[in-house]
């Protein structure tokens, strides 16, 4: 009030009536008003914070979703059903949910990411999962963005049990735990590695992507042949099951080694056990080559069974040469069936293991394989006198005194020897091989390239002058140096013309021999030339043509 009560003055903010001396009632504080006004919107704010931090936040399905919830605050609840991705550059990290109505991307970013990965939670494939954020409505894409770490939680379920050959594409989404060898290794693409896991049952790829790497730590590939035990979701590529982990550290190797194999007696194998991996031990009984591969018997006493080795695996063993009749050998491969025949076939080198080599085979005089039978394994020395080049190999001539023997070398031999380029007219070799015969000839053919064996080198040739080759020589075997001039591919081969000085004569190189000479790229007008073979004569001109490989030296 600012009238004086009792004159009815003004008296204004008096609080004694400067007039009457009479006294003013008591007024309220601007200052305690500015106060009270402070206090009362701090509690209302704070009973305002208290209310919506205790109200539950809206919780949707992913199928209510729509344009006019663009912005808001939600959760949604499901099963994490494609692997979360990792972008390093823009640190962000997604993955898909499924409510069972729809499917929904969920976005997490820099910081909340960072937090995630330090807490170590980091959603798997197959995890149900609650999660609230801001809802991004974009045309026909929904998506969620997470703003705080602790609204993302996580139930991962315990995991099964299981051998490797009973997970099906019906355990889609199921986590697993299995045990295995690891078979292979390898890298599709930049990115992403996946590890064959194999135990007696079965095999699997688990995959392990940069993602996966960059959300939960380093990771080393395992090497082929340790045991690990793995802990993942199975996922599907292409209706294939494959495992996926939610962690490098789900992958865990193993102290003891993990059959990959059952062990099995030969006689008890049969076309049921197409498909399946079995580990046989055996003597061998016989043992050849053919065009894509080596085929050997097996035999334990209890029956026999093929097993057969492919090029690529056969030229990858340590010792190729040990497969001979009579070894003792332990093989690891997949039962297969080929014209009602079981084979086994193995697919890595390390599958084939030798347990005991074949006895030492004592060497024959040439002339005493007249009694030994054919089909039988022999071995003879002797120093090749003649050698003679057809399509698929090379016929040699040995001759040790007592005899003469042809040495029958198909090229899948020829291009295992030790130093084939020291094969040439004149060397004394030692071969092992099946006794044979061809048109009324004994033939000794060796399996391998490691069978045969060059003791003694050849002499240096006498070399002629070309210019003292004449059509008398026809059929003889002469030794010529001198330069390219030209040359010149064929359908057949390669045509090499030499100059020494005194003539120019031109050598036939036929596509087995040219295919084989070392340094061949070099035969180019300049090269200096030291050629060995036979000479012939072709529309008048004569021609040196080369029986091996080794008888053309490029310089």
């Amino acid at each position: 009030m600012s009238q004086c009560p009792s004159c009815g003055r003004f008296v204004g903010p008096y609080e004694v009536c400067p007039y009457c001396g009479a006294r003013q009632a008591p007024r309220l504080s601007l200052r305690a008003v500015k106060w009270g006004a402070i206090l009362l919107a701090t509690v209302g704010l704070a009973l305002l914070w208290i209310a919506a931090a205790r109200a539950p936040l809206p919780h949707i399905s992913i199928q209510q979703a729509a344009a006019t919830m663009n912005f808001a605050y939600v959760e949604i609840a499901g099963q994490v059903v494609r692997s979360p991705t990792y972008n390093p550059d823009s640190r962000s990290l997604s993955f898909t949910v499924d409510d069972g109505t729809g499917q929904m991307r969920v976005w997490a970013f820099r910081d909340v990411v960072d937090k995630l990965r330090a807490a170590g939670r980091i959603p798997g494939l197959g995890d149900r999962v609650t999660v609230a954020g801001t809802l991004r409505v974009r045309e026909e894409d929904v998506s969620l963005t997470l703003n705080v770490p602790e609204h993302l939680e996580i139930g991962r379920a315990a995991a099964e049990e299981r051998a490797i050959g009973s997970i099906t594409a019906a355990d889609a989404l199921r986590r697993v735990r299995v045990r295995g060898q690891v078979w292979d290794v390898r890298e599709p693409y930049s990115g992403l590695t996946l590890i064959t896991l194999r135990d007696a049952t079965g095999a699997v790829d688990v995959a392990v992507d940069a993602s996966l790497r960059h959300l939960t730590g380093d990771f080393s590939p395992p090497e082929v042949g340790q045991s690990l035990e793995v802990t993942a979701t199975v996922s599907l590529y292409r209706d294939t099951p494959q495992l996926v982990p939610s962690s490098v550290g789900d992958i865990v190797p193993l102290a003891e080694t993990v059959p990959v194999a059952e062990r099995r007696p030969i006689g008890s194998l049969s076309a049921a056990d197409e498909g399946r991996l079995v580990t046989v031990q055996g003597t061998v009984r016989q043992a050849e080559p053919f065009s894509a591969g080596y085929r050997m018997t097996l035999d334990d006493g209890t029956g026999s069974v093929t097993v057969l080795l492919w090029n690529d695996l056969y030229r990858a063993l340590p010792d190729p040469s040990s497969l001979r009749t009579d070894a003792q050998l332990e093989v690891t491969g997949e039962v297969a069936i080929y014209r009602n025949t079981l084979e086994i076939i193995p697919v890595r080198p390390r599958d084939v293991v030798l347990l005991t080599g074949p006895p030492s085979a004592r060497a024959l005089s040439i002339g005493a394989l007249a009694d030994q039978p054919l089909g039988a394994t022999v071995t003879v020395e002797g120093t090749v006198i003649a050698a003679e080049s057809f399509q698929n190999g090379f016929r040699l001539t040995l001759d040790d005194g007592t005899g003469q023997v042809v040495l029958l070398l198909w090229l899948s031999a020829y291009d295992r020897l030790a130093d084939p380029a020291r094969l040439q007219t004149g060397v004394r070799v030692r071969a092992t091989g099946e006794l044979d015969e061809y048109r009324g000839q004994r033939e000794v053919v060796p399996a391998r390239g490691s069978d045969v064996i060059i003791t003694q080198a050849a002499p240096a040739p006498a070399q002629r002058d070309i210019a003292s080759i004449t059509p008398a020589d026809m059929g003889a075997v002469v030794a010529v140096e001198g330069t390219v001039t030209r040359s010149e591919p064929f359908s057949q081969g390669y045509r090499v013309w030499i100059d020494d000085g005194s003539g120019e004569i031109m050598l036939l190189l036929w596509e087995n021999i040219y295919g084989r000479v070392a340094g061949r790229e070099r035969l180019t007008a300049g090269a200096r030339v030291r050629a060995i073979g036979v000479v012939e004569e072709y529309r008048g001109t004569l021609e040196i043509i080369p029986q091996l490989p080794g008888d053309i030296t490029v310089q």
